[in-house]
């Protein structure tokens, strides 16, 4: 029978070796923390860019350092390039977001960038479109698909982000219901026959699906120097999406140059990605979205147009229509009513109408 033999134990603290991490690291270790705390894609990206840009102006000095004097100099080194009042709000939303996840991991004792306090910034009131303009506006689509985008953020007043993701499959047109999710979570927004009829048409036979899919080329094809001459290069999927074959064709010599020869290559191979079936399906753009507001506006002449645009028209022609306020809040998203009530200085026939009504020289 073997005998155990116990082994001493020491009492003393177990010391591991860690490095300390360097900025950059700790900056892309908040890239990481963004991502778990479930931040949505844009404010990832806004906060990204300033910790980035405050990277640069710090180096490598150690973050522990800072103090609301440097986060003051950051803010007016980048304010040289004129920015707005609400853009430097982001900035120090930004570096207190990332000075919150220093001190919450012990780098920092102190959240430098909540010292520095600027003005309130002044809200402009927001745009709202007329009925008519809005009508002029669903004329100046050029195709079913941009008709359909027009009509749903007014039927809607959906923000582009929550639009832009919503799928097919959460699409009742029973109800006419579409499921979308937001800042808020998810809720539920209606639409309307017009709404429905423009998504029919412009869907036609699909049933699953981001509701407005890219169309965008995969591929555009490239243009370069060979050696002996400018040549063009593209992959060919019009013998199947799953074996392209790569193609070459000859455009002139040096004498004509780059442009000349992308010109020459664009009109010998109009579509290089004739053909080719995306394995998976993409939403539309932000910048997509901005380019059909801006040719529907210019033909509708109405000035510049957002997709915000018409979600302040949706708002104040509810109220104008007599919606209840808490019921346009539910449909907009809004977490407080404090945002939803200044759709309320938007109305103008209401106020008109009180105004009519009750001043005695009115």
């Amino acid at each position: 029978m073997h005998r155990m033999i116990p082994l001493p134990v020491s009492h003393a603290p177990l010391r591991r070796n860690f490095a300390k991490p360097g900025n950059t690291e700790l900056v892309d270790r908040y890239r990481e923390w963004l991502i778990c705390q479930r931040y949505s894609r844009t404010t990832h990206e806004v906060y990204n860019r300033v910790v980035g840009k405050f990277l640069n102006f710090w180096g490598l000095k150690s973050f522990a350092g800072v103090s609301h004097l440097d986060i003051r100099q950051f803010i007016a080194e980048s304010s040289s390039r004129d920015l707005s009042g609400e853009v430097v709000h982001r900035y120090l939303w930004a570096l207190r977001s990332f000075f919150d996840f220093l001190c919450i991991h012990g780098v920092v004792d102190e959240v430098a960038p909540r010292l520095v306090r600027p003005r309130p910034a002044k809200r402009p009131l927001p745009r709202a479109l007329s009925e008519k303009n809005i009508s002029r506006l669903m004329r100046g689509a050029k195709n079913h698909r941009d008709r359909a985008l027009l009509e749903m953020f007014y039927a809607t007043g959906c923000r582009s982000s929550e639009l832009l993701n919503a799928r097919l499959e959460h699409v009742d047109f029973a109800k006419r219901t579409l499921l979308v999710r937001g800042k808020t979570g998810e809720r539920r927004v209606l639409f309307g026959l017009p709404a429905q009829r423009a998504l029919k048409q412009y869907l036609q036979r699909r049933t699953s699906g981001y509701l407005f899919e890219s169309q965008y080329p995969v591929q555009k094809g490239c243009v370069s120097w060979n050696g002996q001459c400018w040549a063009g290069y593209w992959l060919d999927y019009s013998q199947g999406p799953t074996i392209p074959m790569r193609r070459c064709i000859a455009l002139g010599p040096a004498s004509i140059g780059r442009n000349r020869a992308w010109h020459r290559f664009k009109r010998l191979i109009p579509n290089p990605d004739r053909g080719h079936i995306r394995a998976k399906p993409h939403p539309l753009s932000r910048f997509c979205v901005a380019e059909i507001f801006r040719e529907a506006s210019f033909r509708a002449g109405i000035g510049r147009v957002t997709s915000h645009n018409l979600r302040h028209s949706f708002a104040a022609h509810m109220l104008d229509n007599g919606a209840d306020i808490r019921l346009v809040q539910e449909l907009l998203g809004h977490i407080s009513l404090a945002s939803t009530n200044r759709y309320a200085s938007v109305v103008s026939t209401s106020f008109s109408r009180a105004y009519k009504t009750c001043h005695p020289r009115s």
